[in-house]
């Protein structure tokens, strides 16, 4: 035994035979991931262990208002680029205060058709009795009436995104999911870089600015750029929150967090319909749906900050005053063995002791440098590729069919804000569902 002692030590490999005792099986397991070292540091087992109090439930209910915050811009598309019916303008009989519903219309206009208007039998009469007008002459228009009964404005009706231009409405959304994705890969990794606080920050001010940019844009050019902005600021503030509240959790309630924090972003899909039934402007409409994210400016002092993150980036005292005062709030106290800061006795992986000043200042000594990790490292192994893209398939799937519902909500017969309302609420039942069939032992 003692020749295999001598063999580890030497980092040559032993024979495998069923004699092993204990203690030398265990050297050959596998040297824990930095995911799992993470999960068995002291700091985190103290919180993770901490039952579901007032402190977590505080962090939660934050993050249950920032979500509801942020979920009403991914369907405010529905209201902002409506389509609704228009016309041509009728020279000479249409006035700054026509109707969409003119008496002339029946004659002067093509019906089914917005395009489109008859030219008059000759061209010097200004009448708008129906004799004046030859039904065989169909000319372009430049100038649109539209029905405002339903929404005083739109984009529709505010920049003519009618006839020839049509093809320029659904922009609106292409941009607003080009946003997502920049938002999704940026955000994400700035707020593993400065924390979770940081990426709050960055999204709430592309949300908030975002969206009243937009409701003021001159022109649709702008409006386009704006909604990128603000699809970039939604996600990232929806993902980031998400992150922050499910590691701030123990294991045990993570599938409960993680499912039910769906709910509220329901809640505030369902709440951008009541906003579109009381305010029929678009632009009124865009504030109101996105200038709330300012409120959420205040995170910086009522949010604290991810305990993990920090506990990742060394900074182990500021992870220590979070927790001493979670557990305060929480009524419990915190073994004081698992945060003492003294001076450590570490084992490195070579087998040699190294003794730092401090936890936060130990060096582990023989271990492996640190290797930068990319998005590519999910590319990068057989099992991590097929991982990948089953859920890269599973993704793109959920979003055309979540996407294609919610965006043709307003298509289907009887009232469209009730019918909006209801497809939004219909998702509280699924996550209730979802958490029940996971959750099982």
């Amino acid at each position: 035994m003692m020749v295999r002692y001598a063999q580890v030590e030497q980092g040559a490999p032993f024979p495998d035979t069923p004699e092993d005792p204990p203690h030398i099986t265990d050297l050959k397991q596998k040297r824990p991931s930095k995911m799992e070292e993470m999960e068995q540091d002291p700091i985190l087992t103290c919180l993770y262990r901490m039952r579901f109090g007032a402190s977590q439930l505080y962090v939660y209910a934050l993050a249950w208002v920032a979500v509801i915050i942020c979920a009403p811009v991914y369907v405010d598309y529905n209201f902002l680029v409506r389509q609704v019916p228009a016309r041509c303008v009728v020279p000479s009989c249409d006035g700054n205060d026509t109707s969409f519903n003119e008496s002339f219309v029946q004659w002067a206009i093509p019906e089914n058709q917005q395009c489109k208007v008859y030219q008059r039998s000759e061209a010097n009469i200004t009448e708008c009795e129906e004799e004046y007008f030859s039904n065989d002459t169909e000319t372009s228009c430049s100038e649109w009436v539209y029905d405002t009964s339903l929404f005083t404005s739109t984009t529709v009706t505010e920049f003519d995104l009618v006839c020839d231009s049509d093809w320029l409405r659904p922009l609106a959304g292409s941009m607003y999911m080009v946003g997502m994705l920049l938002g999704a890969i940026t955000i994400g990794d700035l707020a593993d870089r400065f924390g979770r606080k940081m990426g709050i920050l960055v999204s709430v001010l592309l949300l908030g600015g975002g969206g009243v940019l937009s409701a003021v844009s001159p022109n649709y050019t702008m409006f386009l750029v704006m909604r990128l902005l603000t699809g970039a600021g939604g996600v990232g503030l929806f993902q980031v929150t998400f992150v922050l509240a499910v590691e701030f959790i123990g294991a045990k309630w993570r599938t409960f967090v993680g499912i039910m924090i769906e709910v509220p972003f329901a809640l505030g899909e369902a709440m951008t319909g009541v906003f579109a039934i009381f305010i029929r402007d678009w632009r009124w409409l865009q504030v109101a749906v996105t200038a709330p994210a300012f409120l959420l400016l205040s995170y910086m002092w009522l949010m604290p900050e991810s305990v993990r993150w920090l506990v990742s980036q060394g900074r182990k005292s500021d992870a220590i005053k979070i927790i001493n005062k979670a557990a305060k709030v929480n009524g419990v106290e915190v073994p004081k063995h698992l945060l003492e800061d003294t001076n450590p006795e570490i084992p490195t992986v070579d087998g040699t002791i190294s003794v730092a000043n401090s936890k936060d200042d130990l060096v582990k000594e023989g271990q492996p440098p640190k290797v930068k990790k990319t998005v590519l490292d999910l590319l990068k192994t057989p099992n991590m590729r097929r991982r990948s893209f089953n859920m890269f398939y599973c993704w793109a799937v959920c979003t055309l069919v979540y996407y294609g519902l919610s965006s043709n909500s307003g298509n289907l017969g009887g009232n469209i804000f009730v019918n909006f309302i209801a497809t939004m609420l219909i998702e509280i039942p699924s996550y209730v569902f979802s958490y029940l069939v996971l959750d099982r032992d």
